[in-house]
C-alpha cells in the first residue's frame, strides 16, 4: 500500500503548479467580490476617475501579485510535506474550498 501511496504522492508533485494555481484561484474566486466590495467601501471618499484608477490597480497589480506570492507560498509548503500529509492536506484543502464556496452560493 506504501507504495501507491508514494506513487500518488509523486505525482501530486510533478502536477504541484497546477494544484496551487487552482487552489488559490478558487479561493479568489469564492472572496474576490468580499474584497473588491471592501475596496470600494474604503475608496468611497475617492472620485470617480480616482476610485476607477485604483481598482483597475488592484485587479491588475493586486491580485497578480497575491496569487503569485500565494502559489510560491503554497507550492513550498507542499512540497516540504511527506507524501500521506501530502494527499491529505490537498485532498482536504479541495474540500474546505468546495464547502466555502457552496456556503457562499458561489456553486
Amino acid at each position: 500500500m506504501q507504495v501507491y501511496i508514494h506513487q500518488f504522492a509523486d505525482f501530486l508533485r510533478f502536477h504541484m503548479n497546477s494544484i496551487s494555481v487552482g487552489l488559490v484561484a478558487t479561493l479568489l474566486m469564492i472572496y474576490g467580490a468580499k474584497i473588491n466590495n471592501y475596496f470600494k467601501k474604503i475608496t468611497r471618499s475617492v472620485p470617480f476617475i480616482g476610485r476607477f484608477a485604483l481598482f483597475v490597480v488592484l485587479c491588475s497589480a493586486g491580485y497578480a501579485f497575491l496569487s503569485s506570492q500565494l502559489v510560491r507560498f503554497l507550492k513550498m509548503f507542499l512540497r516540504g510535506q511527506a507524501d500521506l500529509p501530502l494527499i491529505g492536506i490537498i485532498a482536504g484543502a479541495f474540500l474546505v474550498l468546495a464547502f466555502l464556496a457552496r456556503s457562499g452560493k458561489d456553486v
